[in-house]
């Protein structure tokens, strides 16, 4: 079940956010529960977002509720898989809230489309959540959440997998592991490693900056290619 949560202090912008929300989710068939708020502590007292499986966070922005972006961090930092969509009469908060990754930033009054867009994108997202792909290894099989793979690295022909977790070493080649996860957001930057493009922060022209501070290298020959490839993907995750 989807996990919805409001905070708005506007009863009228709050109500037709409900309504918008409760036709998609009703159109599409998927169950959800809805909780509304006006102020950040009666929301921190009744929803354990520690428990909740994967809350989606609609947060109201304005000069009254400056503290909105820092509610968003802290609902992350309590569940680090929660969806955080952001509110606002102003553009003036986007590009703080873009800078922590908010999933989207919507100018009331929203617009269906424009709302409707969003959460294809992140359901779709949910998807990648809870993909997972089988490893072998040492003598175990394995199934790793993709959400959690960094990047993976050959060494000696053993694989290296790292992930948010922990470090898995496996004998499957590094060109098999390309093949099954290139479509579900992995690029093969180097001839020795495998890279997760949700962890990509910036890059250069030696390299990827992960956001997990790590510096991953680039094939000079093609360069260009794994930027485009990665500049692609980016396009591809901003709704439309």
């Amino acid at each position: 079940m989807m996990k919805l949560v409001i905070l708005d202090s506007n009863t009228t912008d709050r109500n037709q956010l409900i309504v918008s929300l409760e036709r998609y989710f009703q159109n599409r068939l998927i169950n959800f529960s809805l909780s509304e708020f006006s102020f950040h502590q009666k929301m921190f007292e009744r929803v354990n977002f520690q428990c909740e499986k994967l809350p989606c966070c609609f947060i109201n922005l304005s000069e009254s509720e400056q503290n909105g972006l820092e509610i968003g961090l802290k609902i992350r930092e309590m569940n680090r898989d929660s969806i955080i969509f952001f509110t606002s009469t102003s553009p003036q908060y986007a590009a703080e809230a873009y800078k922590m990754q908010a999933d989207g930033y919507f100018l009331k009054p929203i617009q269906t489309k424009e709302l409707e867009a969003s959460l294809d994108k992140s359901l779709k997202n949910i998807n990648y959540i809870y993909k997972k792909i089988q490893i072998r290894s040492d003598y175990m099989t394995l199934n790793i959440p993709l959400k959690d793979i960094i990047y993976i690295e050959v060494f000696n022909k053993t694989c290296i997998i790292y992930t948010r977790q922990k470090t898995i070493t496996s004998s499957i080649s590094l060109s098999e592991l390309e093949e099954r996860l290139k479509k579900e957001g992995f690029i093969r930057c180097h001839k020795s490693y495998l890279v997760n493009m949700n962890f990509i922060e910036e890059y250069n022209n030696f390299g990827f900056f992960l956001t997990t501070k790590q510096f991953i290298p680039i094939s000079k020959r093609e360069r260009l290619k794994h930027r485009e490839t990665h500049l692609n993907w980016l396009m591809k995750s901003i709704p439309d």
